[in-house]
């Protein structure tokens, strides 16, 4: 079983919501609890966003709440027509997000008992509304997150996989059905990997020079990002198409390996440089040329012309020639922008841009 801090941080925020209810007086607590558990979230961000949609959708639940229970009733066949309304009125407002909450604070406040209903019902909004505080003091103060770390060693550890495969591909030394296996667990670290993005770049920072570095780190990290996928279906067409890499000339078979094997190589050192464990030789950047792609467009144009009399299957198989050496230039291009990226991140922005990351390989 998989204990991480959110589960903790939701224990902690039932506890401090009940707490906060006990210490208010509230006759039910347990609401508090309740309501603290739909509020916990993985990022300050989105529990700010959060407490603000919650808090609207509970207004509006406790409003239609009252004014049935004043005016109309709070029979078990009103409650579900108040519900209906709760929801169609949430939709309407684009607050889809809160309908389980607000449902619930519009339930709890129509089932107070009729003779003291409003105290009642005031009541149990407020209680409900600490829950919401609660769970939003705990995501501000306890176990705040470090995305920028654990996006760093998601990528590292699954461009490492991919890369791994890659080399082991061209060798011919590749376990097909193991590798399948490995496919599927590579998409999911990428669709994990673009989740855990997408909670760092949410989050706030609240200084201006912290905000400037912060933006830089998330152009940086979106380029790793689909150097990551692009490396990933390398790998793919390379598993498709093996069959027709194997027919190629052996010369020819080693001018595409070693091409793949100078881009997977400068991917790592450049995953590496971003963290300092890789100087960057000044004059070695400035004069530095990428590799030349154009052997391995000769290459594709040669096979071209020498089938151009060949039959119509003949010509599948320089399109699936193309494929392979088309997914070389997408990853070369994207491979190139990210050496430009984090040459100018760690040359002209040293002295706000320090990076404390270590490489964790799983």
């Amino acid at each position: 079983m998989k204990f991480g801090a959110r589960i903790l941080k939701t224990g902690i925020a039932i506890t401090l919501a009940l707490f906060i209810a006990q210490l208010c007086n509230s006759p039910s607590p347990s609401l508090a609890g309740i309501s603290a558990v739909f509020a916990i979230q993985p990022s300050i961000y989105r529990s700010y966003r959060t407490i603000l949609e919650r808090a609207q959708g509970n207004v509006i639940g406790a409003i239609i709440a009252i004014i049935f229970g004043l005016y109309i009733g709070n029979d078990f066949i009103l409650i579900g027509v108040a519900s209906i309304i709760c929801v169609a009125l949430l939709m309407q407002f684009r607050l889809e997000n809160t309908i389980g909450l607000a449902v619930v604070t519009l339930i709890i406040v129509m089932d107070s008992p009729g003779n003291d209903f409003l105290e009642i019902a005031l009541i149990r909004f407020g209680t409900i509304m600490l829950g919401l505080l609660a769970a939003f003091i705990v995501n501000l103060f306890f176990l705040p997150p470090k995305y920028e770390v654990s996006l760093f060693q998601l990528i590292y550890n699954t461009n490492s996989e991919i890369v791994r495969w890659i080399k082991l591909n061209l060798r011919h030394a590749a376990d097909f059905p193991l590798l399948k296996k490995d496919m599927e667990w590579m998409q999911k670290q990428l669709n994990q990997t673009r989740n855990l993005y997408g909670l760092y770049r949410e989050e706030r920072t609240f200084l201006k020079k912290n905000a400037i570095s912060k933006g830089r780190k998330i152009a940086v990290y979106r380029q790793m990002l689909l150097c990551s996928q692009k490396g990933f279906e390398l790998l793919k067409i390379q598993h498709r198409y093996e069959n027709d890499y194997l027919q190629l000339p052996p010369d020819k078979q080693e001018l595409i390996r070693q091409h793949i094997d100078y881009l997977t190589d400068k991917h790592e050192q450049l995953l590496l440089t971003y963290i300092d464990k890789v100087s960057i030789d000044l004059e070695y950047v400035e004069s530095h040329l990428a590799q030349d792609p154009q052997d391995l467009m000769q290459l594709f144009l040669r096979e071209m012309e020498e089938t151009e009399k060949d039959e119509y299957e003949d010509m599948m198989d320089k399109y699936h020639l193309m494929r392979i050496i088309a997914s070389i230039f997408a990853y070369q291009e994207t491979i190139d922008y990210l050496e430009k990226l984090i040459h100018s991140f760690k040359l002209r922005h040293t002295a706000e841009n320090q990076i404390d990351i270590n490489v964790n390989e799983d």
